[in-house]
């Protein structure tokens, strides 16, 4: 699909936002957020940390608490509530030395799941 249709397809869903993946040699790259009019609310380069472990979140339930301010837009981004503390199914934007960003899942145990989003750089923030 090409962006265009990506957007309408969005619109369709009653989605606000998409996000598109971009990825280098089979590996995801780059995430580039959109208003459902095509505005690039934010963009991240990235790498992923996993092992075969399965993500076992619930999305319903799901929070996100954030260490990176640039980052806290996320939450309006993905329609997903920003807290200070949670114990149970959520996110975890941390700092950290060597990236701008790591992201982490915490499932419902408090268990922090084997998979991270890397955040090498944060290109754009939230336009108004």
């Amino acid at each position: 699909m090409n962006m265009r249709e990506l957007l309408l397809k969005a619109l369709e869903l009653e989605e606000v936002n998409l996000a598109v993946v971009n990825e280098i040699k089979g590996n995801p790259s780059k995430i580039t957020f959109y208003s459902n009019k095509g505005e690039v609310l934010l963009t991240i380069l990235i790498s992923i940390s996993q092992d075969s472990e399965k993500l076992n979140i619930a999305p319903s339930k799901l929070k996100i608490v954030s260490k990176v301010e640039e980052l806290n837009v996320l939450s309006d981004i993905l329609g997903i509530e920003l807290v200070d503390i949670a114990e149970d199914n959520f996110i975890l934007i941390s700092s950290d030395e060597k990236l701008a960003a790591k992201i982490n899942f915490i499932n419902k145990f408090g268990d922090k799941i084997n998979f991270q989003i890397n955040v090498k750089k944060i290109l754009e923030d939230v336009h108004d």
